[in-house]
């Protein structure tokens, strides 16, 4: 990785900060009522298409979108600062894979109360932007990379205690924080792996 790449500007934070600027204006817009229905992934469902581009901006509670707020855009810097080149692809498709595959899961909730599920919550955006640094990090074997992945376990390894539904409060989107962590990790394979070739032929 070359120092310039290491170059955080001040363009870098806009994105991150623009992101977490309107999560919190639709939820003020949520305060006020002007969202009644279900935005969020509805597995199934054709009403909830429209979730898989919307729920992560959407949210249940004040304590809901303060505890994703923080880590969304923390993560989200550092992915800036350590992966210029793949920063939007991993936002924008890994954004959109999560909520496809989210969709077509098995709504495990309705089996059990024969209610629908809404996904919503940036949640499974974080779990997705955590394991793909965390991984990259391990995959690419380098100094400054695998220092962040330390740090990302650090920060935010019981996140992994997330993808199990017996140790998540009932309403917590398991299935949202299980599917992002594999889009993450899928990522972080597939986005490296020609670095990990090159690597591979100057040894």
């Amino acid at each position: 990785m070359r120092k310039d790449e290491l170059k955080l500007k001040k363009e870098d934070f806009y994105p991150p900060l623009g992101l977490v600027v309107v999560m919190w204006f639709i939820f003020g817009l949520q305060y006020l009522g002007l969202f009644q229905h279900c935005y969020g992934v509805i597995p199934w469902r054709i009403e909830g298409i429209k979730g898989i581009f919307l729920s992560p901006l959407f949210h249940g509670s004040l304590d809901h979108i303060m505890s994703n707020t923080l880590p969304l855009f923390i993560l989200s810097v550092i992915l800036f600062l350590f992966y210029k080149r793949q920063t939007y692809t991993v936002l924008i498709f890994g954004w959109i894979l999560s909520g496809v595959i989210l969709w077509l899961f098995p709504d495990i909730g309705y089996f059990q109360t024969s209610l629908n599920s809404c996904h919503i919550g940036a949640s499974g955006l974080i779990y997705m932007l955590a394991f793909f640094l965390f991984f990259s990090g391990i995959f690419l074997r380098q100094v400054v990379l695998i220092l962040v992945s330390i740090i990302i376990a650090i920060l935010y390894g019981s996140l992994v205690y997330g993808v199990f539904p017996h140790l998540v409060a009932d309403g917590v989107s398991w299935q949202g924080h299980l599917i992002g962590a594999i889009v993450g990790l899928l990522f972080a394979y597939q986005l490296n792996r020609k670095k990990r070739t090159v690597r591979r032929s100057r040894r």
